[in-house]
């Protein structure tokens, strides 16, 4: 055992010995192993013994790397086996069961490996976890402050090295389509930091959603808007954009803008940027007062079928964003002149007011632009 403590201490650079036990733990850790391959080779088979797992998880802790674990466990094991030959040598022990033990040494040896590389897989896991809520905690700190930002809020932007000033958007998102409870949002950070525009990005996950900061190499908000909606051509989401800033000192208010914008956005407009898509973006700020609108205005459609309404409310609200132009209309949605005529009746017939009503089309338009679902 003193022998491969002496090689262990001088082969292994960063096998440290703990300073409050003069390298006691790691001769008990040696003593140990041997007594869990001396057992291994008596039974057969995997003795049952979990005491060096914890062992392992101790030698971890004092910042022992897997390799050098592996490496210790080959080295440990070679001293043991030549010490064995030795005896052999000299007649102490049988040369035939020396034989006999060597698959055995060395099977037993391959499973410590494993368990080695498990127990750091589970540390790593436990570790990972401890610094995403770590992170997650240091964003909240940021995106989450009140008026009074002190020192905790300045800690926390240095920590995450997040710029004091620059080019910077918060964007949040959220699934376009119905996710079970638990399954996690797709990641877009990878998406939006992997752009030669993006100087960096740093983001949030919960349950349902996801929120960041981004920071731009240039001010150029279309850029954004641009990587966006690629992301949105290849994952089901809704992204909010909040207007850009400066200072980072502004993200609780933009996170606000963010979420606000996100709620706005719908699968015909999957991306809604707070300081641009102003109608959607207030119609979200108020879903109470935005519900009455819509009651108010759409109502008699709403309560038909879904197959007879929905086309009236596209055609209308096609039809407005088109500058009520009843050709461009009829070739966006692929039907006829009269057919986009006929469903303009039908919706003045059902609310019961005229679309050359000014105020009333405008009162429509509004209704339209609410964050609706299912059509």
């Amino acid at each position: 055992m003193a022998k491969v403590f002496a090689e262990l201490r001088g082969e292994i650079s960063d096998y440290l010995l703990g300073r409050d036990d003069g390298g006691n733990t790691v001769q008990d850790n040696i003593a140990a192993y041997l007594d869990e391959m001396l057992d291994w080779i008596d039974l057969g088979a995997d003795p049952g013994h979990r005491s060096f797992d914890s062992a392992i998880r101790y030698r971890a802790s004092q910042g022992l790397t897997l390799s050098s674990l592996l490496h210790a466990y080959r080295l440990g094991a070679a001293i043991i086996w030549g010490e064995l030959a030795s005896l052999a040598d000299t007649d102490e022990i049988e040369k035939e069961a020396l034989i006999a033990a060597t698959p055995s040494i060395f099977a037993w040896m391959n499973t410590n490996s494993l368990r080695a590389h498990a127990t750091f897989r589970e540390l790593e896991i436990r570790d990972a976890r401890r610094n995403e809520q770590v992170r997650a905690a240091l964003l909240d700190t940021i995106l989450f402050n009140d008026s009074s930002i002190g020192a905790v809020f300045w800690d926390a932007v240095a920590a995450l090295g997040l710029p004091r000033t620059g080019h910077l958007t918060v964007i949040a998102a959220t699934g376009a389509e119905d996710t079970s409870i638990g399954d996690a949002p797709r990641d877009i950070e990878t998406m939006i930091s992997s752009h030669p525009a993006i100087q960096d990005a740093w983001f949030r996950l919960n349950a349902r959603s996801q929120i960041g900061i981004v920071s731009m190499r240039r001010n150029d908000p279309d850029v954004l808007d641009s990587i966006a909606g690629s992301i949105c051509s290849d994952v089901p989401v809704l992204i909010g954009l909040s207007s850009p800033f400066t200072a980072v000192t502004d993200c609780s208010k933009s996170r606000a803008q963010a979420q606000v914008a996100m709620a706005a956005s719908a699968t015909s407009r999957p991306i809604t940027r707070y300081n641009r898509d102003v109608l959607p973006v207030l119609l979200a700020s108020a879903p109470d007062a935005a519900a009455a609108v819509v009651a108010a205005t759409l109502g008699p459609v709403l309560e038909l079928p879904p197959d007879r309404a929905e086309p009236l409310l596209t055609t209308v609200y096609t039809w407005l964003r088109l500058g009520q132009s009843v050709s461009a209309t009829a070739a966006e949605l692929h039907c006829h002149r009269n057919t986009v005529n006929y469903r303009l009746r039908r919706f003045t017939e059902f609310t019961g007011r005229p679309l050359t009503d000014n105020f009333w089309l405008a009162q429509v338009a509004l209704a339209l632009e609410a964050p609706r679902s299912g059509w």
